[in-house]
């Protein structure tokens, strides 16, 4: 992903409505005729790197100044739908946490989530007590780097905490994914990976061959070596 002073900078040099370049002290007014309070000092800080975690609501100020989504910031889309006025999402991380963990266990504790962030020193630092705060929408405002940790540690795009359109995208995958998990297809799946070189080519195109049938025949339908086995004797 692009550093934040970089996409901040071209937005400021080429804004995408058409205008001239916007200098920090306009952009500032900007944000707060929106209602925010971004001093243009920060704001050239930003733009130099100097200061590079800045807040959700301060990414969501700059970004509506600028007439762009705040995804825009973290890698998605800069468009605006009419009438769209893009924030934090909240659920999403909930979302995360329920959906995406190992097949062989639950989901990550925030503890577990917090260490790990934490421990890879690319991100900073955050606490298990803050992202309860977050699961249960106490706080609606990480920085920065609170919001690539996070998605990081989950896999997830960045723009999934503030794109409604990514999130709808990705939320179907979910449920998809969560109802194959519940079927226990996703574990069965992982421990096949694990051990394919010990099956041979027939046990293979078995496995294959028996999904396939489970999927199209649905109940009435006979594992392919089994039903080899139970085949009439025709001799």
């Amino acid at each position: 992903m692009r550093p934040f002073a970089e996409v901040l900078n071209e937005l400021c040099n080429n804004p995408p409505d058409g205008r001239g370049k916007v200098t920090n002290v306009a952009l500032a007014a900007a944000v707060k005729a929106r209602g925010g309070d971004i001093g243009h000092g920060y704001i050239s800080q930003l733009r130099l790197g100097v200061k590079d975690n800045p807040t959700c609501q301060a990414i969501v100020d700059l970004a509506g100044a600028l007439g762009v989504h705040p995804a825009a910031f973290l890698g998605g889309r800069a468009d605006l739908h009419p009438g769209e006025r893009p924030g934090w999402r909240a659920g999403a991380l909930a979302t995360l946490f329920e959906a995406v963990h190992p097949p062989d266990r639950g989901p990550w504790s925030p503890e577990e989530v917090a260490a790990a962030i934490s421990s890879s020193g690319r991100f900073g630092s955050i606490s298990p007590s803050y992202i309860r705060e977050l699961l249960s929408s106490a706080s609606d405002n990480p920085r920065l780097k609170h919001i690539l940790g996070l998605a990081d540690h989950f896999g997830a795009d960045p723009a999934y905490f503030f794109d409604d359109d990514l999130a709808a995208r990705v939320d179907a995958e979910l449920t998809d994914f969560l109802a194959l998990r519940e079927l226990g297809v996703v574990e069965f799946v992982t421990r096949l990976a694990e051990r394919t070189g010990e099956l041979s080519p027939q046990a293979r195109a078995a496995a294959v061959e028996g999904f396939r049938q489970a999927l199209e025949v649905g109940e009435g339908w006979s594992f392919p070596l089994n039903s080899r086995r139970a085949a009439p004797d025709r001799t």
